[in-house]
C-alpha cells in the first residue's frame, strides 16, 4: 500500500492527516502545505512528513483538501502525469468529478463529503467514484476515509448535493437544536457543564437507539409519547410549531445552495 498524501492543511486537511496518523500507525502520511506557518505547526508531529509542494510517488492516495479556487494553481504546478498511478480523493465542495479529472489529467478520481465529526473519528462521509475509477481507487479511498469515521458509497454524483445538506450541514443543524436543550437545562438551574453533558448523552443514546431499532425515528418518538404523558406534550408543541417542516426546508435550502455553488 502506497503512502497517503493530504494536500492542504486547513481545518479538514489537518484533521484527516492527524486521524490517518492515529488510525494507521506505521503508515506514511505526508502533508503538502504552501504556508510556512502551517508547515511549522504540523512539523511538530513526528508522524507527519510535511512538504511545501507535491512530489509524486507510485501508488499515492492523494486527499485534496484545498479551497476550490486554488485547484487551478495546484494543477499548474504539477509535473507531467503526476497522478499516473495515484488515486485522488477530493473533499473540495462544488468541484465536479469531470472538472477534477480534466484539471488533474487523470480519471482515477473520487469525491468525498465528510463532516465536522471527523474531528472525533465519527464523520459520516459520502463517497462517489468517478466513472473511470478503478477498484483499487475505491479501496484506497475507503482506507483513508475509515480513519475519520463511517462512509457511504453513492453511485450518482448528484446525490452529493443533497448529501451536503444532511451529512455536511447536519452536525451544525443538530448543534443548533442542541443549544435549546442545554439552554433550557441552565435556565432550570443546572450548571452549564452538566447541561451540556446531559444534552450530549441524550443525543448519543438516541442515535444508538435509532441504529439498533427496526422502526425508524417516528416509531421511537411515538413509543415514548405515552398518551397524556409528559413527552406527548413536548411532541405536540413541536408539531404546533411545524418543527419538522422547518427542518425539511432548512435541508432543502442547503441542498439548493450546494447545487448553485457547483454550477
Amino acid at each position: 500500500m502506497g503512502r497517503s498524501v493530504v494536500v492542504g492543511a486547513g481545518h479538514m486537511g489537518s484533521v484527516v492527516a492527524g486521524r490517518l496518523a492515529d488510525e494507521l500507525p506505521g503508515a506514511e502520511v505526508a502533508v503538502v502545505e504552501p504556508s510556512a506557518d502551517r508547515r511549522a505547526a504540523l512539523g511538530r508531529d513526528p508522524r507527519l512528513r510535511v512538504r511545501e509542494s507535491y512530489r509524486p510517488e507510485p501508488g499515492d492516495t492523494v486527499v485534496l483538501a484545498i479551497p476550490p479556487a486554488a485547484l487551478d494553481a495546484f494543477a499548474a504546478g504539477l509535473p507531467a502525469e503526476a497522478f499516473r498511478s495515484a488515486t485522488v480523493v477530493s473533499v473540495m465542495a462544488g468541484v465536479r468529478l469531470a472538472a477534477l479529472a480534466a484539471r488533474l489529467g487523470t480519471p482515477h478520481v473520487l469525491r468525498a463529503m465528510p463532516n465536522l465529526a471527523a474531528e472525533a473519528g465519527q464523520s459520516m462521509t459520502l463517497l462517489c467514484p468517478g466513472p473511470e475509477a478503478r477498484p483499487e481507487d475505491l479501496e484506497r479511498a475507503e482506507r483513508v476515509l475509515s480513519a475519520i469515521g463511517a462512509y457511504l458509497v453513492v453511485p450518482d454524483e448528484s446525490l452529493l448535493d443533497s448529501g451536503t445538506a444532511l451529512v455536511g450541514s447536519g452536525p451544525a443543524l443538530v448543534a443548533y437544536l442542541a443549544k435549546a436543550f442545554a439552554d433550557f437545562a441552565v435556565e432550570e438551574g443546572f450548571g452549564s457543564a452538566d447541561a451540556l453533558r446531559m444534552t450530549c448523552q441524550v443525543l448519543r443514546g438516541t442515535a444508538d437507539l435509532l441504529a439498533a431499532g427496526d422502526g425508524g425515528p417516528e416509531r421511537l418518538y411515538r413509543r415514548a409519547a405515552t398518551p397524556g404523558g409528559t413527552t406527548e406534550q413536548g411532541i405536540s408543541c413541536l408539531a404546533d410549531h411545524h418543527v419538522q417542516d422547518a427542518l425539511h426546508e432548512a435541508l432543502a435550502r442547503t441542498a439548493a445552495r450546494s447545487r448553485e455553488l457547483a454550477g
